[in-house]
């Protein structure tokens, strides 16, 4: 907007300096009123709207409207400043004390003009009042991006949210696919082994549902998901006669997707494989999943049962293809693998301490 165009409101005591600006500021093409008080001048910007304000420091005692004790430049500055859509100020001040501007541009003054000779008051003020415009100008442009920037926001959150919900829906088919398949296999193997792929499935699957749910949609709450996946694997590997409880203790601590992820699958070979193999197939056991981080990055998740243990030789049971995901999960975290069997149970603990810098490390450290 041009000076030519703005609509000024000019607040000070002196009456003849009022006139004198009026007389100025009109030449230049602006609509220009002025006011002797701060009262009236608050009035006034309350029901009319104004692109500047320009206001003295120095006010009188009294107001120009009667019963009503003055307000001084600074006060009447702080009520502007209250309004629910407040004007840009321009500070005028006759004296040369820096902390006077310098509370005044504290208090949301865009600028402010030190008086001087007319002549040289009026050049200032006039330079003064070009300037604040365009920082008004810039002000609307940078609220223009941000409410652009937020829309797209919005725009790219909605579509991450279709796209995860897309996702954890094709997942969801690929899990059923297989399952069906499972059905159809030949051989306790072939079944075991489309089972294993059917729950890293959804392991992976139950991630992406949590973020078009959630709250988030880069981060995963652990414990949901933790829970939420030991409910699927306890309906997986109990039957009506005998039952595989999992139980959970995790901290409700959010976790990129990409990490969720990764010590999802881990949960889901761990557990799988103490459901499996812990306990013989007619006997009743339980595993215990317990979750929680340590400073900004590190964790600790431990996995751990009652049954037969894995003896002196520490020999994983079937293929051994879960061990080896678990050791490639490991790596990607850049965790460390922990287990021990010193009796009954085994317990194995994937440790990532906190303020490590990020890498693959050996599994075994």
């Amino acid at each position: 907007m041009p000076l030519s165009e703005s609509n000024i409101l000019y607040i000070d005591d002196d009456d003849g300096l009022c006139h004198l600006t009026k007389r100025h500021l009109e030449s230049l093409g602006c609509t220009m009123t002025c006011v002797l008080s701060g009262h009236e001048g608050l009035h006034l910007a309350r029901q009319h709207h104004f692109d500047l304000v320009v206001l003295d420091h120095l006010m009188p005692d009294t107001s120009g409207m009667s019963g009503m004790s003055g307000m001084s430049g600074m006060e009447t500055l702080e009520q502007l400043m209250a309004l629910p859509s407040p004007p840009a100020i321009i500070y005028v001040t006759g004296s040369d004390d820096s902390s006077i501007a310098v509370a005044a541009l504290k208090a949301g003054a865009v600028d402010y003009v030190v008086k001087s000779a007319p002549d040289d008051y009026f050049e200032l003020l006039t330079s003064t009042l070009h300037l604040a415009l365009d920082t008004l100008r810039l002000r609307k442009q940078k609220d223009l991006v941000e409410q652009e920037l937020r829309e797209t926001n919005k725009q790219l959150a909605a579509l991450l949210h279709e796209v995860n919900h897309r996702v954890a829906n094709s997942l969801q088919m690929v899990a059923t696919l297989v399952h069906l398949q499972g059905r159809r296999a030949l051989g306790a193997e072939s079944k075991a082994m489309l089972q294993d792929v059917q729950n890293r499935i959804q392991a992976i699957a139950r991630i992406h549902q949590q973020l078009y749910s959630g709250a988030s949609i880069r981060e995963v709450d652990m414990a949901d998901y933790i829970e939420g996946m030991a409910r699927d694997l306890s309906r997986t590997y109990s039957t009506h006669s005998v039952r595989r409880d999992i139980l959970v203790e995790a901290e409700s601590a959010p976790l990129p997707a990409a990490t969720a992820v990764t010590l999802g699958v881990l949960i889901n070979e761990l557990v799988s494989n103490a459901c499996k193999y812990a306990y013989e197939r007619d006997e009743p056991g339980q595993v215990r999943i317990t979750f929680h981080t340590e400073g900004s990055d590190g964790y600790r998740l431990r996995v751990e049962d009652d049954g037969v243990g894995m003896g002196k030789s520490m020999t994983p049971s079937g293929t051994g293809l879960g061990s080896q995901i678990i050791r490639s999960m490991v790596l990607f975290l850049g965790a460390r693998l922990e287990q021990s069997s010193p009796g009954r149970g085994l317990c194995i603990e994937i440790h990532r301490p906190a303020g490590e810098l990020p890498g693959p490390r050996s599994a075994s450290q």
